[in-house]
């Protein structure tokens, strides 16, 4: 046996909570609601622990949040993880390497947090910085998942759904 151990990674967290994610929104399509929770709890834990792994990767942590928000109750951990997440995009950001992912990022953060000053400002910067088509489809379709969670619950407001059209907008540009 090897002398090492192998240490936790954000990608690999990252990548578990996509597959647990993926089987999540089947189970959804299919109305097996029970399974479904149980698979959304575990996307959420891996994603967390892949911002655990690493503080400075913000993918796992903004997926981890938005599962949360879409849990029903939502996971009250979201509350304190927004602004984590929210500077680690920040430093990176401050790299000047950022890229449309970082700008969506914090665009989705600020929904998240009910921003939306701070999200009109982070949408803007990641329209300019879409490279695909899928870019922005892929932010918007988060965003709605938010909004019909939040409608659901209490109601959401106008201007989630303007910030997704505008992100729908931009993608069928290209």
């Amino acid at each position: 046996m090897p002398s090492w151990k192998a240490r936790p990674s954000s990608e690999t967290y990252g990548l578990l909570g996509r597959v647990y994610k993926d089987r999540w929104e089947k189970t959804v399509e299919r109305g097996e609601a029970l399974l479904a929770r149980g698979l959304l709890d575990r996307a959420i834990e891996a994603y967390l622990h892949g911002f655990e792994a690493d503080w400075r990767d913000a993918y796992p942590g903004v997926n981890s949040i938005t599962l949360m928000e879409l849990r029903d109750p939502p996971d009250a951990r979201r509350e304190r993880l927004i602004p984590v997440v929210t500077n680690a995009v920040e430093r990176r950001l401050s790299t000047g390497k950022a890229d449309y992912w970082d700008h969506a990022t914090l665009l989705e953060l600020a929904v998240l947090a009910g921003d939306q000053s701070r999200a009109l400002q982070a949408l803007s910067n990641a329209l300019a910085a879409v490279r695909e088509r899928w870019d922005p489809e892929t932010t918007a379709r988060n965003l709605r998942l938010i909004y019909e969670a939040r409608e659901r619950r209490e109601g959401s407001p106008p201007w989630i759904k303007e910030v997704e059209n505008a992100l729908k907008s931009r993608a069928a540009s290209l």
